[in-house]
């Protein structure tokens, strides 16, 4: 009796577990704007899977045919699964090539005294011809981090544009793109965000013409006490969980509708383009959700799934471990060489790879 009540919940609970993958795995095609479930469920995507492969050894040490359910599910999820662990590898490649950077540097720290910036100084380490700053910030004050001090900073970059956004306490954050190769031409992509944006360059090298977009997605805007909170949830009372919980979720709830009508909007950018294109960005997004798989479309490459091996996160706060930043590049390119920062300056580590066309 114990034994069959075993293995009923067993089976009970892998047949949740399954429809719960199934449901994350349809992330990337059921906008948000009809339902979030999805999103929240592809969210948890890799979770889910390690779930799965857990009751594929239990049923193969139990020699039960219920094994079939966790590696169908998983067979049926492959396409998803590639995306989050990749198996890529780093081949070689000839053609011209461009180092790209991308990096969300949570505004440089600028609000502490001025001192030798480790962000800026990792970036300027790495030599990139190309790179992608979200949450490019400066302050208004002397004895702080401000816009002059960063273009002395990247003086290496002799093309910088960037896009601010001026914030209620003397400063400014945006999104930026540093060049060594000349920018010959450069937009704003209109997004319908306050805090957030979308830029792009178009990049002369080697006599051709790369339009680079630099993309920061709408954020989840959840506080750091939220945060704190969730990570301390079975220690704070019942009415204070609640309260968090509901507070998170309507502001994730809200955030991925618009990310959702973001990544379409790119989408259409990138269709216009008539150029190769490189795309970097903090998406805040996974890659199991309706904003990538827009952005990436058909015309993409994902430069992580193509030369990486691994989960590889670039969200670096406890309990939040997920790969949100991104970059992308036309098919008729090459990535090689993708890596993730180790560096925790930042909440975003930074990424890497070398495109060659």
């Amino acid at each position: 009796m114990i034994r069959f009540t075993v293995y009923t919940f067993a089976v009970l609970l892998n047949g949740i577990v399954a429809f719960c993958t199934l449901t994350g795995k349809m992330a990337c095609h059921i906008s948000p704007i009809h339902s979030v479930i999805p999103a929240y469920l592809g969210l948890f995507f890799p979770y889910l899977i390690a779930v799965n492969v857990a009751f594929i050894l239990f049923w193969a040490i139990k020699r039960k045919l219920y094994i079939l359910l966790p590696i169908l599910t998983l067979i049926i999820c492959f396409p998803e699964t590639r995306r989050t662990f990749s198996i890529g590898y780093d081949s070689q490649a000839e053609g011209d090539t461009l180092a790209v950077m991308s990096y969300n540097v949570q505004m440089f720290e600028f609000f502490t005294p001025l001192k030798k910036n480790q962000t800026i100084q990792s970036i300027i380490e790495t030599d990139a011809d190309i790179v992608c700053i979200q949450e490019y910030g400066s302050s208004d004050h002397s004895d702080r981090l401000t816009k002059k001090g960063l273009k002395e900073a990247f003086s290496g970059y002799k093309y910088i544009i960037f896009k601010e956004n001026d914030l209620s306490w003397e400063a400014q954050i945006g999104e930026a793109i540093l060049s060594k190769y000349p920018i010959i031409n450069h937009g704003l992509v209109e997004i319908n965000s306050e805090t957030n944006g979308v830029i792009y360059a178009d990049i002369l090298f080697k006599g051709d013409t790369i339009r680079v977009f630099n993309c920061h997605l709408e954020s989840n805007k959840i506080t750091e006490t939220e945060k704190k909170t969730l990570q301390k949830i079975k220690e704070v009372s019942t009415q204070d969980a609640n309260k968090v919980v509901s507070s998170v979720s309507k502001k994730m709830s809200e955030s991925y509708r618009n990310r959702a009508l973001q990544a379409e909007i790119i989408h259409q950018k990138i269709e216009e383009t008539r150029y190769p294109v490189i795309l970097c960005g903090d998406l805040n997004d996974v890659p199991v959700s309706y904003a990538y798989h827009t952005i990436r479309g058909d015309q993409l490459k994902d430069a992580f799934q193509e030369s990486a091996f691994g989960y590889g996160y670039t969200y670096n706060k406890k309990l939040f471990h997920f790969r949100i930043d991104q970059i992308m590049h036309s098919k008729e390119s090459k990535a090689i060489q993708f890596k993730v920062g180790d560096k925790d300056y930042s909440d975003h580590y930074p990424i890497s790879c070398k495109i060659v066309f």
